[in-house]
């Protein structure tokens, strides 16, 4: 045997699948060991016989025919076959037979492999037996639930047809009971002033006995008031087993029970409540199709309730139409002639009622009043005339011709409710237009005034608008004076409003005066007949009033004076003026009030301005005062260090040195508080010059490296050697860099610090990254606030004015850069702030030298 067959043998023999050679005659000429595992023949049992000793007799002669001239014509078979094994069971084999060729083609041999697939072929077909069974299951099932759908569906329907409320609780208990076959059923409604559900309507003769006894169910008590409370359905398939399940002499049958809540919304109205004589009597499927059936019994129930109050409406509107017309008829009639006569002579006017002016003919005769036709005219059963025809005696009216006259009548009447309405609408128009006209023009005098912030030009300006706006005769307006007690002239309309405010016009609160009795009583006051007022209080000025509005000017309770309008024609303000001209007084006296304001906080400002700069001068100068002093110490005590005066010993020396670097303290506290004094007086005055970049930083990280190595932290520069030069102010921006570099030094305990600086298109852009403590990002905005201190309490590590950071930043933004800081608490902090290649085009004004720190 050559290698390759020695593979074959070895794969043969090893795999799970059970292999059968076979001559072309069928004999078996070779098994492998899992053919004999799953048949239970050993090789020598079955090689020389054929493949016919595990036919299992369950496939037909067909089935085997076709298998054969498959394989005969050169083709394989695969298909699955039932075999029989030595013990006589059978089992399900995954096959397939293929013939073998020789070299020219002749089938010589036929290998058969295949693998045991009963477990599959088993629980395929307990499978397909099972979808048999739900299928089946689920097809009574929605026919069930078709049956249930239909009955719902006709229930609701007559529900849906219920005229009221009552017949509506009827008609639900009636049909759920009748159509579903409960024991009983019951319709109880939520009472909310008593947090109770009282019955409504109960199914037969005991339900009639349970309302006759008033039967209720406190909320939350038994399934009935546990389902309102909790507003789900509460289903009990055996009230046995339920401790909290409240009996019913009455209903001694009960077994099982569904209470369902009828809920609108979120709010309960009722619970449908069906019981049951058999145990399981109700269950999910009830629960399910009695919800659906609740939901549409609310809307039921909202829609009668709905209908009830608009019909109740209707009915309430129809009394008002009829007494409207009745009111508009009594107000027309005695303005207007009773009525009309016309006959061949010509139309004529009748006076009277209209009673009195139907029956006026001095000429007609007995038997001629026998002929007239009286109808009465009438629109929503009010009576508002009447329509009369005088027949000739000769031709008497005919039927037709009496309701021809009916029809007139009829007719008639609703064309004079037309004509009437018509003519109270256009009056109607007419004045909303006139109040329209003035409401426009109080928003025009409103937005004239809010747009004026001194007192005495809102005033004048608002009552020269008033008057011209409103056709007046004459505008005041009276301030109240601070003590409360007068009311002082502010503003008079035109030339005679300027005089009287020359000549200091003036009204005591207690006066007689009705611009006085406006402002004691805080309500408009309205006098369409001021010879006819006790307290007019007249001017010569202004001979000709006749009629006068004062309207008081509050703000949030508070009097600020009293708007005054005159008019030289009598009855010429009305009610409606009186509110609308309120409007307008309430809304200056918040214009008054807000420019009064304006003034006090303009005058404030300025003497914050003062004082602020008073501040910053008293700054400014005590600096230069303290640094003179402070600066002969530092020296003195340099002379003494370097022994010009002698030797000192140890402690002296020591002593002198903490003079000297506490005396450097606080000449660099006091230079921090006069550039701070500087900048914000607007005295900072930068002296720009060319600025190498790369020298400036070089030399800035040569002097910080000292600070840094004390500390052992490392100090890094990244800059591109080939940047250009930038015009700023040399000392300003060291001083910049120094306090933020300064800075991360002092709060960098390990690590380091890296010092970035990038050519942008317009700028430089700088920043400082430290390893330190960093800063949490609610302090983020302390750092440039003066005076404070992320770390502020009394034994903090790091000392400092906290005026470092905001100069820096005023600094920056003076060149006309910005400043802002990314910081990880714990894991460190990186500034970063720009510099322009060319200074502002707003350059700081001129300001004094920076004092010097010698």
């Amino acid at each position: 045997m050559n290698l390759e067959n020695e593979i074959f043998y070895a794969l043969a023999q090893q795999t799970a699948d059970h292999i059968l050679v076979t001559a072309l005659d069928g004999t078996i000429l070779y098994v492998n060991p899992a053919f004999e595992t799953v048949t239970g023949y050993t090789a020598n049992e079955v090689l020389g016989k054929t493949p016919q000793i595990l036919k299992s007799g369950k496939h037909e002669p067909s089935f085997y025919e076709e298998m054969w001239q498959t394989i005969l014509s050169g083709h394989t078979f695969r298909g699955v076959t039932i075999n029989k094994k030595k013990d006589g069971s059978l089992y399900y084999e995954e096959k397939t037979v293929a013939p073998v060729k020789n070299a020219s083609g002749k089938i010589t041999h036929l290998i058969s492999t295949g693998r045991e697939v009963t477990e599959r072929v088993e629980a395929e077909q307990a499978l397909a037996r099972r979808v048999d069974e739900l299928s089946t299951e689920s097809r009574a099932a929605m026919n069930r639930r078709e049956r249930e759908v239909g009955l719902a569906t006709q229930v609701a329907q007559e529900i849906a047809s219920a005229t009221n409320l009552h017949d509506l609780y009827q008609r639900v208990v009636a049909q759920v009971q009748e159509q579903f076959g409960y024991y009983y059923t019951q319709l109880l409604r939520y009472d909310d002033s008593l947090d109770t559900l009282t019955l409504v309507v109960g199914y037969g003769d005991i339900g009639q006995k349970m309302l006759e006894m008033n039967h209720s169910m406190p909320m939350g008590v038994g399934l009935i008031g546990r389902a309102a409370k909790l507003k789900r359905s509460v289903l009990q398939p055996d009230v046995a087993t339920d401790h909290n399940w409240q009996s019913n002499p009455l209903l001694p049958q009960t077994k099982s029970e569904l209470a369902v809540p009828i809920r609108l919304r979120d709010q309960v109205l009722g619970v449908l409540d069906v019981q049951s004589d058999q145990l399981g009597g109700v269950d999910y499927n009830d629960q399910l199709l009695l919800e659906g059936l609740c939901g549409q019994i609310a809307v039921a129930i909202e829609s009668t309730t709905l209908r009830q109050e608009m019909e109740g409406r209707l009915r309430e509107l129809s009394m008002l139409q009829r007494q409207m017309s009745r009111e508009g008829w009594n107000q027309y009639k005695k303005k207007e002639q009773a009525g009309y006569r016309f006959d061949f002579s010509g139309l004529q006017k009748l006076n009277g009622s209209p009673d009195q002016a139907a029956s006026q003919n001095g000429n007609a005769s007995k038997s001629e009043a026998q002929q007239s036709v009286q109808k009465s005219l009438e629109i929503r059963g009010e009576r508002i005339g009447s329509f009369g025809v005088e027949a000739d005696p000769e031709r008497p009216l005919t039927q037709e011709e009496r309701e021809i006259i009916d029809a007139v009548a009829q007719e008639l009447a609703e064309a004079l409710e037309a004509a009437r309405l018509f003519e109270q609408t256009q009056i109607a128009l007419s004045e909303q237009e006139r109040l329209a006209s003035e409401l426009e023009t109080v928003a025009k005098v409103s937005t004239a005034a809010s747009t004026i912030l001194e007192v005495d030009e809102l005033l004048q300006s608002v009552v020269d608008l008033a008057k011209s706006s409103f056709d007046l005769y004459h505008v005041h307006i009276y301030l109240l004076n601070k003590a409360g007690t007068k009311l002082m002239l502010g503003a008079g309309a035109g030339n005679i409003g300027r005089l009287m405010n020359l000549e200091g016009r003036e009204i005591g609160l207690s006066e007689d005066s009705i611009v006085a009795r406006a402002a004691r009583s805080r309500k408009g006051v309205l006098e369409n007949n001021v010879r006819r007022t006790v307290d007019f209080l007249p001017h010569p000025l202004l001979p000709d009033t006749k009629a006068e509005m004062a309207l008081p000017m509050l703000v949030g309770g508070k009097l600020i004076g009293v708007m005054d309008l005159q008019s030289d024609r009598e009855d010429f303000f009305t009610e409606e003026d009186l509110n609308v001209q309120n409007t307008l007084a309430a809304q200056i006296a918040v214009a008054v009030e807000n420019a009064n304001q304006y003034a006090a906080q303009v005058q404030t400002a300025v003497k914050l301005r003062e004082v602020d700069q008073l501040k910053s001068e008293f700054l400014a100068s005590m600096s230069h005062e303290l640094r003179t002093p402070l600066n002969s110490i530092i020296g003195f005590a340099d002379v003494l260090l370097e022994g010009l005066d002698g030797d000192l010993n140890e402690r002296m020396e020591e002593d002198v040195r903490l003079i000297r670097e506490s005396g450097n303290h606080l000449k660099g506290l006091i230079g921090d508080i006069l550039d701070m004094s500087k900048i914000e007086a607007g005295r900072m005055d930068l002296r720009y010059e060319e600025i190498d970049m790369v020298q400036f930083t070089n030399d800035l990280v040569a002097t910080a490296s000292s600070l840094a190595q004390e500390k052992n932290l490392y100090l890094h520069l990244d800059i591109d050697e080939s940047m250009s030069t930038i015009q700023a102010d040399r000392t300003r921006l060291r001083q910049v860099m120094w306090n933020i570099v300064g800075n991360a030094i002092k709060f960098t305990e390990k690590g380091g610090i890296t010092i970035n600086v990038q050519p942008k298109r317009t700028h430089l852009l700088c920043s400082v990254r430290d390893t330190g403590i960093g800063i949490k990002e609610e302090h983020v905005g302390v750092v440039f606030e003066q005076f404070r201190q992320i770390d502020g309490g009394l034994n903090r590590s790091a000392g400092g004015t906290g005026l470092g950071m905001p100069i820096t930043k005023k600094l920056v933004e003076l060149h006309g850069g910005e400043i802002w800081i990314e910081s990880v608490y714990g894991q460190g902090s990186t500034f970063f702030f720009t510099i322009p290649y060319e200074p502002p085009k707003a350059q700081p004004k001129p300001a004094e030298p920076v004092a010097s720190t010698a």
